[in-house]
């Protein structure tokens, strides 16, 4: 079939749709949440193009995407000038979507004869949203899954085509647990999925109206120093969430000095029983074993080291302001 697809980077999905039987005649680069266009969209480009790099060791989508001859957009939403013609002339059967910072709207996914199927790295109708991730981890979920359902005018609420549970260990970090979720599980389901939408053997099920749980938002970032009930939740859950998050949520002071803009590489946790004052909870101290933070029942080891990575990345975001 004749696939478009819409992601983020050389996201998961990338490789295994260009190894595929099916031709993609098409990529949108959804544009990072928080996208200014108006505002040093150069230095935003750049700063993507930076972190794609290091994360996947690859080149950039739309150099990836110009490698392989395929006609690449950068967009920012559905109501882009000029993007429900350029989506029309592309003729896709299917559009795929992994990945998106905004909702797809009804001009852009009624487009494909075969609809538009999403993977969504939850077990629908939970954790409907853009982060379920993070909710997941906030839960200590260790039975989450993935589901592939067709998209509609609601937010994860299209009829689902396939999904599946998979356990997941605590305390795994998130890119290895995406690892597992998308890479290995949900590739597999898309890949399922578009042989069944092609044959014409899918079997739809709808969605309940309501999700069991509550809506997978994104998290504020005055939020993130507040997402711990350091008091109350026992070490494993702290370090669970921790260790997940690692790359994204400051809940903890950060490094200073010479490390100031990197980030703690969350390590172990030790069971250790102290007399602390409840206003240590939370707090990053050092011994001569290295840096750990305060929790009611033991420590969780903490390390620091110079990212050039994270600094140029900063650099970058600082210029864009």
């Amino acid at each position: 079939m004749r696939i478009l697809l819409i992601t983020q980077g050389v996201s998961r999905v990338v490789l295994p749709l260009l190894e595929s039987s099916h031709q993609l005649v098409g990529i949108l680069e959804s544009a990072p949440r928080g996208y200014k266009q108006n505002k040093s969209k150069r230095l935003l480009m750049l700063a993507r193009h930076i972190v794609g790099f290091f994360k996947y060791g690859s080149p950039s989508l739309k150099k990836l995407a110009n490698q392989k001859g395929i006609p690449y957009r950068f967009m920012t939403s559905s109501h882009d000038q000029g993007l429900e013609g350029w989506v029309r002339k592309k003729k896709p059967d299917v559009i795929v979507v992994f990945s998106m910072s905004q909702l797809l709207k009804q001009n852009i996914f009624s487009i494909p004869k075969h609809g538009t199927i999403n993977l969504h790295t939850a077990y629908l109708p939970e954790y409907r949203g853009p982060n379920p991730d993070f909710w997941h981890y906030y839960h200590m979920d260790m039975n989450p899954g993935v589901t592939v359902h067709y998209v509609d005018a609601g937010e994860d609420t299209g009829d689902i085509i396939l999904q599946e549970r998979v356990k997941i260990p605590l305390g795994i970090k998130s890119p290895d647990r995406l690892d597992i979720l998308v890479g290995k599980v949900g590739v597999s389901l898309i890949l399922e999925a578009l042989e069944q939408v092609e044959s014409g053997a899918v079997v739809r099920k709808r969605q309940p109206k309501e999700s069991p749980t509550q809506r997978a938002r994104n998290i504020k970032k005055e939020e993130h120093a507040f997402i711990i009930d350091w008091q109350r939740w026992p070490l494993e859950r702290i370090w669970h969430v921790m260790r997940g998050t690692e790359l994204w949520l400051d809940c903890v002071s950060a490094p200073t000095g010479l490390l100031t803009g990197q980030r703690w590489q969350v390590g172990d946790f030790e069971r250790v029983q102290m007399d602390r004052d409840q206003d240590e909870l939370g707090m990053v101290k050092r011994d001569k074993e290295g840096y750990y933070v305060i929790c009611r029942d033991g420590v969780i080891r903490l390390s620091a080291f110079f990212s050039a990575k994270t600094f140029i990345i900063n650099y970058v975001k600082r210029l864009v302001g």
